[in-house]
């Protein structure tokens, strides 16, 4: 819990801006659309630092989302393990052509307010999966990757 925290606290010093490219992708953690967008930005531009700046603070979430949140850990050790390339190289191959495509909805679950945010991408088992909804949780005015 606390390195997540550590993270987030991170990436907020950092601006909401993931450097190292020569445009920064800013993260507007009050809109989730730009959220999600993170993620087809990590994957059309490499950049899957990113990527750990979108979990949930509290540690929560299923195991799909915590799957691409540690995209950014998994890129670390891509000098030596075959698989972890083939793990990247996956990801930018399903979600560098995602894109939102209906507008954000919001519900609530438990005590915790909820975004769905509906978007296309490119499923490994066809087109008739390539439309999903990215839930989001908001924590203290911000929004992070819930499940999907």
């Amino acid at each position: 819990m606390k390195h997540l925290i550590l993270i987030f606290t991170l990436c907020i010093l950092n601006n909401f801006t993931v450097i190292g490219q020569k445009q920064a992708f800013q993260i507007d953690y009050t809109n989730p659309k730009s959220v999600v967008e993170a993620i087809f930005y990590a994957a059309k531009t490499k950049d899957f630092s990113i990527m750990q700046c979108l979990c949930d603070p509290y540690g929560e979430g299923d195991g799909d989302v915590k799957e691409l949140c540690a995209i950014s850990k998994l890129a670390l050790q891509t000098d030596d393990n075959e698989n972890a390339k083939k793990v990247l190289d996956q990801f930018v191959t399903i979600f560098g052509s995602g894109k939102i495509v209906d507008e954000v909805t919001y519900g609530k679950y438990l005590k915790n307010q909820l975004a769905y945010v509906p978007f296309i991408f490119n499923h490994p088992l066809g087109k008739s999966r390539s439309k999903e909804t990215m839930h989001l949780i908001n924590r203290h005015g911000n929004w992070f990757l819930y499940s999907f």
